[in-house]
């Protein structure tokens, strides 16, 4: 095959790769899970996209240097947009008259991993506000010793612990077709600043990816497959749908943090952005934010502890800045936690 022939076919396949990348950057622009294949894609590690750089980067130091731009630019493209990198400038300035807030939410999975490493986080992290989710009978351990001087309220899987006091707590709805869910909302008194706070956690998708497990052993089953992660978004979507109706009708600063199982690109996160709603991270967070996948492979790669989407979050009203967020150590349970530090401006 002539030199000639193999720059063709090398442009034919960097060409197809840049095609696929700018399809997956438009697909996350305008609600990656809409359709299936996006919403699969959407709980897959995002830096596999990568993976066909490298080869065509070495194919084109032989045969056609001019074009290395090309693939190592879908490199740049795949680590920075495709995979969610942030970058904020952590500004130090505080308007005159705000409040300062420091969040933390975590998905806790209690009973799965040692409690005493939540404590770690908290004790490390400082925050002022804990919000934790798959809670239930968390507060019989060594944390409810540990946060016995706090304003604590639990209901449910959830749990609120504040430094400040803690008002209105009260269960609110957020259920699916056949299944009952809740959400925790209450008020935070912050000096004279009144804050809602939503506690909420999001169904799991782990039912719909999972059928593709099955689909992949039996191929006749990818159409059950397909509308089994269809209806569990449309069931996520839901629960949006009902928290933006909630936040709709609160008059002051609000706050939703928790368990989206909802990765940034979703029609979840961006129903909720769509009420005003911001993300900590995306104003705040410097890196990726990576809050799941760490111990996911653990039974056939124990020493992968990676994680590589994130589901968990804070977002903020527009009264709200995030200064600065960023994650935890991943130890305390199959979740990070979450932490930001918040201003609250003046109205």
């Amino acid at each position: 095959m002539s030199t000639k022939t193999q720059r063709k076919i090398f442009l034919i396949f960097t060409f197809s790769y840049v095609t696929i990348l700018a399809a997956i950057t438009a697909n996350n622009l305008f609600g990656a899970d809409r359709f299936w294949l996006g919403a699969l894609n959407l709980y897959l590690p995002q830096a596999m996209w990568a993976a066909p750089a490298i080869p065509l980067s070495i194919i084109s130091l032989k045969i056609a240097r001019r074009w290395i731009w090309a693939p190592l630019l879908c490199i740049i493209w795949v680590l920075g947009p495709i995979m969610g990198f942030c970058w904020s400038p952590h500004s130090s300035r505080k308007p005159p008259g705000s409040v300062s807030l420091r969040v933390m939410t975590c998905n806790a999975k209690y009973g799965a991993r040692d409690i005493s490493a939540l404590i770690g986080d908290i004790v490390r992290n400082t925050p002022d506000v804990v919000l934790l989710q798959d809670s239930e009978g968390a507060l019989e351990s060594p944390l409810g010793e540990y946060l016995k001087k706090w304003n604590v309220q639990s209901i449910d899987q959830y749990v609120i612990a504040s430094r400040f006091p803690l008002d209105d707590v009260e269960v609110r709805w957020i259920s699916v077709p056949e299944e009952k869910q809740s959400c925790l909302r209450c008020r935070l008194m912050v000096g004279t600043s009144i804050i809602t706070m939503y506690n909420v956690h999001f169904q799991t998708p782990r039912e719909g990816l999972n059928a593709f497990r099955t689909a992949r052993k039996d191929p006749w089953y990818l159409p059950k497959a397909i509308q089994r992660l269809d209806n569990n978004v449309e069931s996520r979507l839901t629960q949006a749908r009902e928290i933006r109706n909630l936040v709709l009708q609160e008059k002051g600063p609000v706050i939703v943090a928790g368990d989206l199982n909802s990765p940034d690109s979703s029609q979840a996160c961006a129903m909720l952005r769509d009420t005003g709603l911001h993300d900590a991270f995306d104003e705040g967070g410097r890196g990726y934010g990576y809050t799941y996948g760490h111990f996911l492979l653990q039974h056939r790669l124990p020493w992968f502890h990676i994680s590589w989407m994130r589901i968990d979050h804070i977002m903020l009203s527009s009264r709200f800045k995030s200064e600065r967020c960023w994650t935890g150590t991943g130890k305390a349970s199959d979740h990070r936690p979450v932490i930001a530090d918040l201003i609250l401006n003046r109205p």
